[in-house]
C-alpha cells in the first residue's frame, strides 16, 4: 500500500469554517479515472481535484463529483491554485490546466483569481413559469427567462425579482430533474439577484434523485460574469454571497472589464492535510 497526500482547503472562505470544502490530491499522475471517481465518492464533497502534470501549464487539473467528472469548476481550480502556489512556491500569475482550456490564475491581495474562458449562451426550454414551478416560487419571483450559460462548465442561470425570492426557493426533484437538465444525469441551475453590487445567488443540483445545493460556485460565477458580458451589463465589479441558507457562508468576487473578460475570485483557508492509503 502506498500513501497518496491531499489537503483539504475551503474556498471563497472568509472565516475558517466558512467556504466550499474541497479534497486535492496533489500526486495524482499514477492514479486511473476509476480511482479518480472511487476517491471522490468516498470524500463526499461537491468536488475532488486531483493534480497532474502538464505540458501547458503549471499543472493538469482533472476534477471529479461524487458522481462524474467535470470539465472546469472554478471552487476546485482556485483551490488548486491555493495549494500548488504555497507547495511549489509559484510566482503571482500561473496557469492550470483544465478539459475546458488553459485557466490564467493570478495571486493579488490575498486572493486567488481566474480569468475565465469567454462566454456562450443559448436559449432554454423553460419559461418564466415553468422556472417558477421548478423553483416552488410564484411566477413574480423570476425575473427573466431562463438560458444556459458556459464559461467552461454550462449550466441552467435563472434571475430572481430579489434576493428573498433567492433565499426563499425550495427545488421540486422531478421537475428540476426534467427541467434543468443538461443530459441525463446532469441537472443544474444558477440562481440569482443583484442589487447595488451585492449578488444573491444559490446553486443547486440533482444527484441520485435529490437537489442538493452548492455552497459556493465558481464556475457559476463566471457564467453570471459571461451573462453579464453578453448583455452589455460591464464593467462591473460585485461581491456575490453564497451558501447562507446552508449556514455555510461563501464570497466570491466577480470583475467583468471593459473587454468583457471575466475574473473569479476569492481566499483560500487551508484546514488539513494527510495521505490516503490505497
Amino acid at each position: 500500500m502506498s500513501g497518496l497526500p491531499f489537503e483539504i482547503v475551503n474556498v471563497f472562505a472568509e472565516t475558517t469554517f466558512g467556504g466550499n470544502p474541497l479534497a486535492v490530491f496533489t500526486a495524482a499522475q499514477n492514479l486511473p479515472d476509476a480511482s479518480m471517481q472511487a476517491l471522490a465518492r468516498q470524500m463526499n464533497l461537491s468536488e475532488t481535484v486531483f493534480v497532474l502534470p502538464s505540458t501547458q501549464a503549471d499543472a493538469r487539473l482533472r476534477i471529479f463529483t461524487p458522481a462524474h467528472e467535470l470539465p472546469f469548476a472554478g471552487h476546485p481550480t482556485i483551490g488548486a491554485a491555493s495549494v500548488l502556489y504555497h507547495q511549489r512556491q509559484l510566482g503571482e500569475s500561473f496557469a492550470l490546466e483544465t478539459k475546458a482550456g488553459v485557466i490564467p490564475i493570478r495571486h493579488q491581495d490575498g486572493q486567488f483569481i481566474l480569468q475565465a474562458n469567454p462566454a456562450r449562451e443559448r436559449a432554454a426550454a423553460l419559461s418564466i413559469e415553468g422556472a417558477a414551478a421548478m423553483l416552488r416560487l410564484p411566477v413574480s419571483a423570476i425575473a427573466a427567462a431562463p438560458s444556459w450559460l458556459d464559461t467552461g462548465s454550462e449550466q441552467l442561470l435563472i434571475r430572481a425579482a430579489s434576493a428573498e425570492a433567492v433565499l426563499a426557493a425550495r427545488p421540486d426533484p422531478a421537475l428540476f430533474a426534467r427541467d434543468a437538465c443538461l443530459y441525463p444525469g446532469r441537472s443544474v441551475a444558477y440562481l440569482w439577484h443583484v442589487s447595488n453590487d451585492l449578488a444573491t445567488v444559490r446553486l443547486f443540483y440533482e444527484q441520485d434523485g435529490a437537489v442538493l445545493e452548492d455552497p459556493g460556485t465558481g464556475s457559476a460565477c463566471a457564467n453570471l460574469g459571461g451573462w453579464c458580458s453578453l448583455h452589455q451589463a460591464y464593467p462591473v465589479q460585485w461581491r456575490v454571497e453564497q451558501g447562507a441558507v446552508l449556514q455555510r457562508p461563501n464570497v466570491l468576487h466577480l470583475t467583468v472589464d471593459e473587454q468583457r473578460r471575466i475574473y473569479v475570485g476569492g481566499c483560500v483557508i487551508p484546514l488539513a492535510r494527510g495521505e490516503f492509503v490505497l
